[in-house]
């Protein structure tokens, strides 16, 4: 049987990458595309989905998504959780995505303190890797999820990174510092003078630093769900000329007398089952995962034994969104999570 998937934002990056996915996905077929202001074909707008060519794009309407199967939600943060409470009423059965923030953060204080309005409820976290210290796993949250609140993109590198260190007891997540470089495609599609591609190429600039990306509690909570004792974390993006992925560099203090085998064997054992993740010794570049689904990371102790340090790829727009959103749709349908999604990259 095929499913009917709604999306809203589907003139945007992340709405273009999920219309991508489920235009290769055997059992989900797109049945309605909404946006904000912008009206008429598909093509006009996501040019190289030529599959799609002929749907027309309309008006984002609470009654439009709720007669899908499926609803996802691309839109600005903080206006999900409006559309979906309406969608929700209309149609309960309709399992609910939202690649915006509205619904990942648990605690409201760290909402309101980051996003400076009012929290909203918190949803099944889409990241199915996500490691859980006490609990059921996170892939069985979500296999009975109804509302899914996808990762995002920069929370992901960083966890995928760290998490494993945190888990096996190597790190506590005291003094942890990342630095990102992000391609472009993360900050969206609006024309902004610093989004001009005179601005942007030969050039990198860093965004939300002193500690106010909006990010930053995602992460801790994240960590802290993987054992994390302590919340301690320098994150800085950067902006640097490409048009997507991300590579994380993460550096974290380890125990007294932790070896390059240890933490070897950690991240090994961490990452053993996952279908989209990779522990690599070579250092992984971002154009190895590139239009995929998948996850390279590679932890090397410090010379001192004081530090690992960690670097992770990911495509922002893949496994940083639209493709974890897809995954956490095939685990809440009963299906295999790989369906429709690949691990393989499309460099050069």
């Amino acid at each position: 049987m095929t499913l009917r998937v709604a999306v809203a934002g589907a003139t945007g990056y992340a709405g273009g990458e999920a219309l991508r996915l489920i235009a290769g996905h055997p059992g989900l077929a797109v049945s309605a595309l909404c946006a904000g202001t912008t009206r008429g074909p598909i093509e006009d707008y996501q040019p190289h989905l030529r599959s799609l060519a002929g749907l027309h794009v309309q008006e984002t309407n609470p009654e439009t998504l709720a007669d899908a199967d499926i609803a996802i939600l691309g839109l600005p943060h903080g206006a999900s959780a409006a559309v979906s409470a309406q969608i929700a009423e209309l149609n309960p059965d309709c399992l609910i995505v939202d690649l915006g923030a509205d619904h990942r953060l648990i605690s409201a204080e760290d909402w309101e303190a980051y996003y400076g309005t009012q929290a909203a409820e918190p949803w099944t976290y889409g990241m199915p890797e996500l490691i859980r210290h006490t609990g059921p796993t996170q892939r069985e949250l979500l296999a009975a999820a109804t509302h899914i609140a996808a990762p995002g993109c920069n929370a992901s590198a960083v966890t995928f990174a760290s998490q494993p260190a945190i888990a096996a007891g190597l790190a506590d997540g005291t003094g942890i510092v990342a630095a990102l470089a992000v391609g472009y495609s993360g900050a969206g599609k609006a024309l902004k003078p610093h989004l001009l591609a005179s601005e942007a190429l030969g050039s990198a600039v860093a965004y939300g630093v002193g500690g106010t990306h909006r990010h930053i509690p995602e992460i801790a909570q994240n960590l802290q769900a993987a054992g994390a004792t302590t919340r301690s974390l320098s994150f800085t993006p950067v902006l640097v000329p490409m048009s997507r992925g991300i590579h994380a560099t993460v550096s974290l203090p380890v125990s007294a007398g932790t070896t390059q085998e240890q933490v070897w064997e950690a991240y090994l054992a961490a990452y053993a089952n996952e279908p989209f993740i990779s522990v690599t010794s070579a250092q992984p570049a971002t154009a190895s995962v590139v239009g995929a689904n998948g996850v390279l990371v590679s932890p090397v102790l410090d010379r001192d034994g004081e530090r690992i340090t960690v670097t992770c790829v990911i495509d922002n727009l893949g496994k940083g969104t639209a493709g974890a959103a897809i995954q956490s749709i095939n685990l809440a349908l009963g299906i295999p999570e790989t369906t429709g999604l690949t691990m393989n990259g499309v460099a050069p």
